[in-house]
């Protein structure tokens, strides 16, 4: 079913911004965005280049499309929401960690 996917990764994206607006992680300053584009471009490079050589393709059944050279318009989000996760989970480590005094 297109469209499944994306809305997967759409719904963890939302997910992750209400866990930061929770506990006021600060998730949209200017220095994580700066972090997270910079992961996108980067990442986006490498899946460009595999798919190009054929190193992997998505499923057409549960993409909503495919863009030459063979990455779905969800790849972004999800390479997003890796990256945004990756940061919620480290600010929490490390508030944690303050909390205990280490």
């Amino acid at each position: 079913m297109p469209g499944l996917y994306l809305a997967a990764i759409l719904l963890s994206l939302v997910g992750v911004v209400l866990i930061d607006r929770r506990l006021r992680l600060g998730l949209w300053r200017r220095a994580t965005l700066v972090a997270v584009v910079i992961v996108e471009v980067a990442f986006l490079a490498f899946d460009a280049i595999g798919a190009a050589r054929g190193w992997f393709a998505s499923d057409p059944r549960w993409v909503v499309a495919i863009v030459p050279p063979g990455i779905p318009p969800e790849e972004p989000l999800l390479l997003a929401f890796i990256a945004v996760w990756a940061i919620v989970l480290y600010r929490v480590a490390e508030r944690l960690l303050d909390r205990d005094g280490r």
